[in-house]
């Protein structure tokens, strides 16, 4: 889900790269890291997460192409790595994605794993109330660069019923991924700017989290007596200003805390004030 940060007049919006493990997720995301100049792209993090790795990092496309009503648009890639991962991280990892590209294996042996990947997707977007039809998303046919890849009819056939945008990627070469991503990028662009930013969520949806006083200066109690005469009389505080737009952002990693626990450090400005908390979520998983 896109948030509309007003005080840097950006909006975040989340891309998932998902599919089996092994497939090629991680070296995906790696290519777009390292073809990204340096100006348009924060520093590429890694996280551990239910004992795989979650890699991440943001980029704003370059010129007034990522705008939205004057509005920067910066992209936040994700996704998980590692041969099994576990379903808690890759619910984590979905929550609020505005874009999907499932980065399936080209080579035949793998075929199952891409279909069993696929449903899981799909079920996890159901959790959501998400669907493939509902969500911009595309496929990758990665590896199609091994001898024996599938053809991509046959990836086609097997994996693409919803008919999404399918893309002849090598992750280990580079072809075709950032093809896939940009037109990926694109759609998700005309998604938003159809809803324009006042259609977009706020940080105000996540006002709720935060205690109602966080902002509010404490109000001393009145002095049981008067002041003795020598003492200098302190002027009286200047009225509270109106309450200013708030903002929030992330100020550090996500940490795992153990269990289904995950802490959030967060940044709250409203005008010249601002306060970090913690923010501790509790995923809540049940099993279906």
């Amino acid at each position: 889900m896109a948030l509309v940060n007003q005080a840097k007049r950006e909006i975040n919006a989340k891309i998932v790269f998902f599919g089996p493990g092994q497939a090629g997720k991680g070296t995906s995301l790696r290519h777009v890291f390292n073809k990204l100049k340096p100006e348009f792209r924060g520093a590429l993090k890694v996280m551990s997460v239910q004992g795989a790795r979650m890699l991440f990092f943001d980029f704003t496309p370059p010129g007034g192409d990522g705008n939205v009503d004057g509005f920067r648009v910066r992209f936040h890639l994700y996704t998980v790595s590692g041969p099994l991962v576990d379903p808690a991280a890759w619910k984590m990892v979905l929550k609020g994605a505005d874009g999907v590209v499932f980065v399936a294996d080209s080579a035949p042996q793998r075929l199952e794993e891409n279909k069993s990947a696929m449903g899981q997707l799909v079920d996890y977007l159901k959790g959501y109330d998400q669907s493939l039809g509902t969500i911009p998303a595309v496929l990758q046919f990665n590896k199609c660069d091994l001898p024996d890849a599938l053809s991509v009819a046959e990836l086609e056939r097997q994996l693409n019923p919803s008919r999404l945008a399918g893309f002849k990627t090598s992750s280990h070469t580079g072809e075709g991924v950032l093809q896939g991503l940009l037109a990926l990028v694109k759609t998700v662009l005309t998604g938003l700017r159809a809803k324009g930013t006042e259609g977009i969520a706020g940080s105000e949806v996540l006002q709720h989290m935060v205690q109602a006083p966080a902002f509010e200066a404490p109000t001393a109690p009145a002095p049981a007596v008067a002041p003795a005469a020598e003492e200098p009389s302190q002027p009286a505080p200047a009225a509270a200003p109106a309450q200013e737009p708030l903002s929030l952002e992330i100020a550090g990693d996500p940490v795992i805390a153990g269990g289904d626990l995950i802490r959030v450090p967060l940044t709250i400005r409203s005008g010249a004030r601002e306060k970090t908390v913690v923010l501790t979520l509790s995923l809540g998983l049940s099993e279906e």
